[in-house]
């Protein structure tokens, strides 16, 4: 066994490792908080209406396109605002939540680095790069916004299941199958972790009876949490809807003759508000949520049957922009915010092309992490760029991608001290 493969021996100085990347993580957000004001006064978005409309006893209602909509995004969120309303009658403890959340997230990064790569270098690089991600950061203290929850499921989830891996126990799965239910009641793309990761643990762990036990207990419990709302939007819609109506809207939006693919034609426009008057009285004349939909739906499986090459090019393109940068990125930000955190981003790029270099050397089950670690982000920025991208959506997933960043940090240090270090015979 090489130097780089011992394991590390002290507990005690990984814990504090760990509570040390936490106080970090948290200094720098209450700080910012302060500094910015965000603490108290958050920009709000449509999930600040659903929680008032909840408060008012008139359901999670947000009106869109002049007409309410019942299931406009996933409830979690809006539940945690409308109970710091109703128990503070303020944002400020869920603003308290999120930045605790987004500390949290380093912390949850460096154990997934700590298991890609032996030594806590590699966590101490991973924790510290989510710790002072500027996107990060920007949510968790100044937007009142899913993100911060967001990343934070996402990276949760890719940790639970490589710790599911490592043993294939009743309680693991049940903390896997709860996690990705719950965050999928924040962010619903979540779920797709679930199919992956079982077709993972039967590559990885064998197809047995105790794999097999394992995926069931996990999907059963995160079916149990997600089922209730969907049973919810669609005994209220009359069909089948999973989460929210907006999916179709969401797939227009990247697929239509104005599309850009992202959020905005311009600053401040829409593809909605560049539709002919005509086409947009249409829309705007729709009697509910699921009418709209189908005018949305209508018009971009149109537009694919006539442009199918373009819909393929395009998909490829929002794939390409969302690893790099999208149509609109720092549009509604200074120019050099954009340009410093395209610095930042390329940094965590290059130490992550070396990370997969690194870990990879050492065969098992950090091979394994990786491919899991891959195939998600792949699957989740894919079935993004179905849609549109904006900047924000990579956001979500950077921490894992991160976690394999700390593991170049700590390859080029393991490097430059002791030279190349001889792989495991796999």
């Amino acid at each position: 066994m090489t130097v780089a493969q011992k394991p590390d021996s002290s507990t005690a100085a990984t814990t504090r490792l760990i509570w040390s990347l936490f106080g970090i993580a948290l200094i720098l957000r209450v700080a910012a908080a302060v500094y910015t004001g965000g603490l108290a006064h958050p920009e709000t978005f449509e999930y600040d209406g659903m929680a008032r409309s909840l408060l008012l006893g008139n359901g999670l209602v947000y009106r869109h396109l002049n007409v309410p909509y019942h299931s406009f995004a996933p409830p979690l969120y809006p539940w945690l605002s409308a109970a710091s309303y109703w128990l503070f009658n303020s944002l400020v403890p869920l603003m308290a939540l999120k930045i605790v959340a987004g500390s949290y997230l380093a912390v949850v990064a460096a154990r997934i680095a700590q298991r890609l790569y032996p030594g806590r270098i590699a966590m101490l690089g991973a924790g510290l790069l989510v710790a002072i991600h500027p996107g990060l950061v920007l949510y968790s203290i100044a937007k009142a916004h899913p993100l911060t929850f967001d990343a934070l499921f996402f990276t949760l989830a890719v940790l639970l299941a490589l710790r599911l891996r490592e043993q294939l126990s009743l309680r693991r799965a049940v903390e896997f199958g709860l996690i990705v239910g719950i965050g999928s009641l924040c962010r619903a793309t979540l779920i797709i972790i679930l199919p992956i990761v079982a077709i993972w643990l039967i590559v990885a762990a064998s197809s047995n009876a105790k794999t097999v036990r394992a995926i069931a207990v996990a999907g059963f419990c995160a079916a149990m949490i997600v089922c209730p709302w969907t049973i919810r939007t669609s005994l209220l819609h009359h069909r089948f809807t999973f989460m929210v109506t907006t999916d179709a809207e969401n797939f227009w939006r990247g697929n239509n003759p104005n599309a850009t693919g992202g959020a905005y034609v311009d600053v401040g426009k829409t593809e909605v508000d560049a539709l002919p008057v005509r086409e947009r009285a249409d829309l705007y004349h729709q009697p509910d949520e699921t009418a709209q939909a189908d005018w949305f739906s209508l018009r971009s499986h149109a537009f694919i049957r006539q442009q199918p090459l373009h819909f393929v090019g395009f998909t490829l393109l929002k794939l390409l922009r969302f690893w790099w940068m999208g149509a609109q990125t720092g549009i509604e930000y200074p120019h050099w915010w954009a340009i410093a955190y395209m610095g930042y981003y390329l940094l965590i790029v290059l130490c992550a092309v070396f990370g997969v270099w690194a870990a990879w050397r050492f065969g098992g089950p950090a091979r394994q992490h990786l491919i899991l670690i891959g195939v998600f982000l792949f699957a989740l920025s894919f079935l993004q760029s179905l849609y549109y991208v904006e900047g924000r959506h990579r956001w979500a997933v950077e921490p894992s991608l991160i976690a394999i960043s700390g593991c170049g940090i700590a390859g080029l240090a393991r490097r430059r001290q002791l030279g190349l270090v001889t792989p495991v015979e796999s």
